[in-house]
């Protein structure tokens, strides 16, 4: 989850580049490998007790972060609500459909559809927050549109595989409810550190998901082999659990538009992590799909930044 780009600071105030830039590999490398990681875990287990298995191991990750960091405590209660919120459409909502998505189509193509939520942000915020929707902040997202439709192509989609576009559909489904909760946080007025409230929106994952999963899936069916235990621990702890925390020490690190630039970082190491592990070659579609998203994604996050310049400056006046 991250902070909407007006609360950040400003260009040259303070940042800690060095760390920032350190903090944000890491996440981009993280994430992205975890696609192919996420792809070949399913080989072991089927999507929802996966996904159980990833944020027991991530939540439990971040109480001890947050705990040897000092920062455990209980959520302020005007917090409650959006804990719920992140928790489920954030954590349990977005990552249950992409896995489920994944299933049915190529890791590369999924880390490019999972991160088109930038893109759904705009109308979204500007329908339901009043955000005004300027020329380019709708360039962005058309830019962003065109590289959905290029990736669904119809010419370049597999028809003779089952499940293809309900795949991709799934993991588009994923983005816009990750945009719904995302919409939620910027509403809401924060009264505890954001930090410290990540181990309770975990939390608050599992308490739906673990029987659901229960109920829908045979636990019996996991093949428990070394090489799952190794995917699990990464996906887990790394992706769900130590990623989370860097991300929010990147964005504390640096400026708004670099946090863009990362959104397009994380589906280029997807697309080559899964080519070198998975042996999955990009088609022409998904490369300039690719292109067209990123390129949206830094233009929706260079106007934020601007007009969080702006918003700053004329009350500093």
């Amino acid at each position: 989850m991250l902070r909407p780009a007006e609360s950040l600071p400003m260009a040259g105030a303070g940042y800690a580049w060095r760390n920032g830039y350190l903090l944000l590999a890491f996440t981009a490398l993280t994430w992205g490998i975890n696609f192919p990681v996420m792809k070949m875990g399913l080989e072991y287990s089927t999507p929802l007790l996966y996904t159980t298995l990833r944020m027991l191991i991530g939540t439990a990750t971040m109480f001890v972060i947050a705990g040897a960091m000092g920062i455990l405590r209980m959520p302020h209660r005007a917090d409650i609500p959006v804990v719920f919120s992140v928790g489920l459409l954030q954590n349990m909502g977005f990552i249950t459909l992409v896995t489920m998505g994944m299933q049915f189509m190529p890791a590369g193509r999924a880390a490019i559809l999972a991160y088109t939520s930038p893109i759904w942000v705009v109308p979204a915020a500007a329908v339901f927050l009043g955000e005004r929707l300027t020329v380019p902040r709708v360039i962005g997202t058309a830019l962003g549109l065109v590289g959905l439709m290029a990736i669904f192509n119809p010419l370049d989609v597999d028809w003779s595989s089952e499940g293809t576009l309900f795949g991709g559909a799934l993991i588009v489904l994923a983005t816009l409810v990750w945009t719904a909760g995302l919409i939620h946080v910027r509403k809401h007025q924060w009264h505890g550190n954001v930090l410290s409230l990540i181990p309770w929106q975990l939390l608050s994952s599992l308490i739906f998901l673990v029987p659901l999963s229960l109920i829908i899936e045979n636990p019996s069916s996991i093949r428990w082999e070394p090489g799952f235990l190794v995917n699990i621990l990464f996906s887990g702890a790394l992706a769900s659990g130590v990623c989370v925390a860097a991300q929010i020490g990147a964005i504390r690190s640096l400026p708004a538009v670099t946090m863009s630039l990362s959104s397009a970082a994380v589906p280029a190491v997807g697309l080559i992590s899964s080519a070198i592990l998975l042996g999955e070659m990009p088609g022409y579609h998904d490369v300039f799909g690719f292109l067209m998203i990123g390129l949206g994604i830094v233009l929706v996050g260079l106007t934020d930044w601007r007009l969080a310049r702006a918003r700053v400056s004329g009350l500093s006046k």
